[in-house]
């Protein structure tokens, strides 16, 4: 039984590092995701549809943004391409409904 236990508590803590050396941002890191969220924000709120798309940004500042189904294909496809074509934005991953939209050709 106590070898068990310290078998599961050294499982635990060697995930527990794991996750957390995964999840480490730098504070270049932390100041990348901030330059292309406020891009992010700014585009959607010019575009009205701040209410109606959600958005994370990665470490390295890519956006993966997530249209409601409710966003027409003329405007999500007008803010991608306003995302992809600022230079603090670098890359874009866009969807609508759970299927890829704007995909690179």
């Amino acid at each position: 039984m106590k070898i068990r236990k310290t078998f599961l508590m050294l499982s635990l803590t060697s995930s527990l590092f794991a996750c957390i050396s995964d999840d480490v941002l730098t504070n270049e890191d932390i100041k990348t995701q901030n330059i292309s969220s406020k891009v992010v924000a700014n585009i959607l709120f010019d575009n009205d549809i701040d209410e109606t798309a959600s958005y994370n940004i990665r470490k390295d500042g890519y956006v993966v943004i997530q249209f409601d189904s409710s966003v027409s294909e003329k405007t999500y496809t007008k803010v991608v391409n306003q995302l992809r074509s600022n230079s603090s934005v670098p890359g874009v991953w866009a969807e609508q409904s759970g299927l890829e939209v704007c995909s690179l050709r």
